[in-house]
């Protein structure tokens, strides 16, 4: 079986592609902390600190890496705490991927314009050095569009608002809601990896860029809308009350033939994926 190192295999994207991907794959984790895997209880996938890089690829043949872990900047992150995660740690591991001869490196990117925060700068500037070394190694890079499901982190807009409007907060701020996004239920998201994963033989070229989205746009307000039908809340909405952040992307749009052509289909509808995220177990 070949051997998978997930980045941020704690997390809620990289412990659901662990978990599915398990089962055809040895799976190994790197994180920044050994503390409370809750994610991935149950499991007995070998988890290392991330410093311990070199280690890992010196004592187990590692064959493909998927790199998860991110820093958003949601929980005030300092940017040289956000550069170090999304861009120093990735570039040493991708080193450390062509030092070693690993087969194949996956990158998990966003789908936002690099100078909409520091998050989507340093991602960009990792992609840019990925596509640089890609004559070294093979590697994808997976621009998502915004995921969600049950057991997302609080800082993710569905899962944040979800509990603003569970809780029936009596007032909640927020922008016109405009904004147009392309969400996509987690299990599409895992999907598609392990298609990337299942056909990469069929990867012509060393530096791939697959636009994981659903090809269908909803504005915030309608989504928001939405959830507060869903959970029956008596929150009061005040759209407008708040501007839009500097350098807000007003429409997200992503070209998904590439991703359809390797026989990725998104399943998930919004209004089902929404009512599984508030009735589905985490």
């Amino acid at each position: 079986m070949k051997t998978i190192l997930i980045t941020g295999i704690n997390g809620f994207l990289g412990s659901h592609i662990a978990k599915r991907l398990s089962k055809d794959y040895n799976i190994m984790g790197l994180e920044y902390s050994l503390e409370n895997l809750f994610r991935i209880e149950g499991y007995s996938f070998p988890v290392f600190l991330s410093n311990d890089t070199n280690k890992v690829f010196d004592d187990y043949p590692i064959d493909i890496i998927i790199h998860t872990a991110t820093f958003y900047g949601r929980n005030k992150e300092k940017i040289p705490e956000i550069a170090k995660t999304n861009l120093f740690m990735p570039f040493n591991l991708l080193d450390s991927a062509i030092k070693y001869k690993s087969e194949l490196f996956i990158n998990t990117d966003t789908a936002l314009d690099r100078f909409t925060s520091a998050y989507a700068l340093t991602k960009k500037q990792f992609n840019d050095w990925l596509y640089f070394r890609s004559k070294e190694i093979k590697t994808v890079n997976m621009q998502l569009e915004h995921f969600y499901g049950p057991g997302c982190s609080n800082t993710n807009f569905i899962t944040s608002m979800i509990e603003k409007l569970k809780n029936n907060e009596p007032n909640i701020d927020l922008t016109l809601g405009e904004q147009k996004r392309d969400f996509v239920y987690y299990t599409d998201i895992v999907d598609a990896y392990e298609v990337v994963i299942s056909k990469r033989e069929n990867l012509l070229e060393n530096y791939n860029s697959f636009e994981i989205a659903n090809g269908k746009s909803a504005a915030i307000k309608e989504v928001i809308l939405c959830l507060k039908k869903l959970t029956n809340s008596t929150s009061r909405l005040n759209f407008g009350a708040l501007p839009y952040r500097e350098n807000e992307l007003m429409e997200s749009k992503s070209d998904n033939e590439s991703i359809l052509k390797l026989g990725w289909q998104p399943k998930v509808l919004l209004e089902d994926g929404l009512y599984k995220t508030l009735n589905e177990e985490k």
